[in-house]
């Protein structure tokens, strides 16, 4: 399957004299229809600085926005991240609109200062396709729009519910229509497991395809699209990347995800939009939710330890009242000698925050602490959790997967430290991301061969083991050919 990453085609990064691509190069909403502006004061477009100067705003929109501060806009990462060389782009590039038309020559305009793309994007998979751009000065009289919160998160955006993506992108799937005034597009929430559980589903009479698991992540994704009365169906399209996607009206909405990539426009599959409430910790740290939104955590972060050789690796998540959290700290112990090691993590939208200890002794049991905290305050302690190091080996790493006609795959690994220890085993392992029998090979040097895969996607994985315990490599994909 395609998969399109919205405005990623053709949306280069702008050289410093501003030049852009032609206006055909920036389409516009699919079926969506003209509101009142006064609903979504909130609604930016990013402008290409030298392009806005020569010709105006709307050849220079290339992306859409959302002002969550007075100081902050809310986009996607692939609207300013070179897709080729993920070189982010200068601040003096980019200019904000504010105002519905893209025509008027009096638009008022504002400069930026920092680009700031999630530093969990990942560009082949567009997840945390989030960025957050910070105006050279406060933007007053310009209501913002609060990002959802993990708790209204739930209920906003449960499947069935009523959202609404905003923008200058493209009107037609078959042509180019480029409106001077955004457009709104009524949608639906699809259920999680059409964005990344293959799942389709049906709206009004019209059937969605759904997206694989190596296609969409629910946990960073949700998506959406809608259907007019005649059954066409309402997208987002190429520009209106970095869009809102909003839930509520008035004073209850609230920005629930932001336009990211579609299997083209209007197609039998949903928009796949950024989870704004997977988002909150990176948007805290960068002062991208308003003070009011954030509470100091209430309950301690959950904690586990990882003995390592010389060292305890400390695996941290928020706490369970969904408070923001800016940042994580662990403090390790030495009962017998009352000496203490620091570590500390930045949140992670998925997963758990991990930190190192260094510098400590095998076979001896440390205590280990961590807190939660944000601007406001820190969480209660977590722990103590008892942790000793051991000589566990550190697989070697993957650092080439190849696959040849008949089932055969070709790796290269590189050596695995046993810290002295013996190992019990040392070996590659394959496994379908979509279950099935692994296939396991032996290393014995730095290429590695393995045969009999089925012609489907797998994961591998380097497995080392002594008396002590087993650890994985990073795992790498490949798609075994028949």
């Amino acid at each position: 399957m395609l998969v399109v990453v919205l405005g990623a085609l053709v949306l280069p990064l702008a050289p410093a004299t501003g030049a852009a691509s032609t206006p055909s190069a920036f389409p516009r909403v699919v079926h969506g229809v003209q509101e009142p502006a006064a609903d979504y004061p909130w609604l930016v477009s990013l402008l290409s600085a030298g392009r806005f100067n020569q010709e105006g705003a709307f050849p220079a929109q290339f992306c859409g926005g959302t002002l969550t501060t007075p100081t902050t806009v809310v986009t996607a990462a692939h609207c300013v991240v070179n897709q080729d060389t993920g070189a982010v782009r200068d601040p003096g590039t980019i200019l904000i609109g504010f105002g519905p038309n893209l025509q008027d020559t009096n638009m008022p305009v504002a400069r930026i200062v920092s680009v700031a793309p999630s530093p969990d994007y990942v560009r082949k998979t567009a997840s945390n396709d989030v960025a957050v751009l910070t105006l050279a000065e406060p933007v007053s009289g310009v209501t913002t729009l609060n990002p959802v919160t993990v708790d209204e998160g739930a209920a906003l955006t449960a499947p069935g519910s009523a959202v609404r993506v905003a923008g200058w992108g493209n009107t037609s799937n078959d042509a180019k229509s480029y409106p001077e005034i955004f457009r709104v597009g009524r949608l639906v929430v699809f259920p999680d497991g059409t964005c990344g559980g293959d799942q389709s589903f049906t709206l009004n009479g019209v059937r969605f395809n759904g997206f694989a698991s190596n296609e969409a992540n629910a946990k960073v994704m949700l998506c959406a699209a809608g259907t007019t009365p005649n059954g066409s169906i309402i997208d987002a399209c190429q520009g209106d990347s970095g869009g809102p996607l909003v839930a509520g009206d008035g004073v209850n909405a609230r920005l629930v995800g932001i336009v990211s990539w579609g299997e083209d426009c209007a197609s039998n599959f949903p928009g796949v939009y950024t989870r704004v409430s997977s988002q909150l910790d990176f948007l805290a740290t960068r002062n991208a939710v308003p003070i009011s939104n954030i509470q100091v955590p209430a309950q301690p972060p959950g904690l586990e330890v990882a003995p390592r050789s010389g060292r305890l690796l400390v695996s941290m998540t928020p706490p369970a009242d969904g408070a923001t959290v800016t940042a994580f700290a662990a403090t390790v112990v030495d009962p017998a000698t009352g000496q203490s090691w620091n570590c500390f993590a930045e949140p992670r939208p998925v997963g758990a925050s991990q930190c190192t200890v260094e510098g400590l002794v095998d076979g001896t049991a440390y205590q280990v602490t961590a807190i939660a905290g944000n601007d406001l305050g820190n969480s209660p302690v977590a722990g103590p959790v008892a942790g000793m190091p051991v000589p566990l080996p550190d697989p070697g790493r993957i650092t080439s997967l190849k696959a040849q006609a008949g089932g055969r795959v070709v790796a290269r690994v590189t050596p695995t430290d046993p810290h002295g220890t013996e190992l019990t085993a040392n070996q590659l392992t394959c496994r379908p991301t979509k279950g099935g029998k692994s296939v396991t090979v032996a290393i014995t040097g730095a290429k590695v061969v393995l045969t009999g895969l089925r012609p489907v996607a797998y994961s591998c994985r380097i497995l080392a083991s002594n008396g002590y315990g087993t650890l994985e490599s990073a795992p790498r994909n490949v798609k075994a050919r028949s």
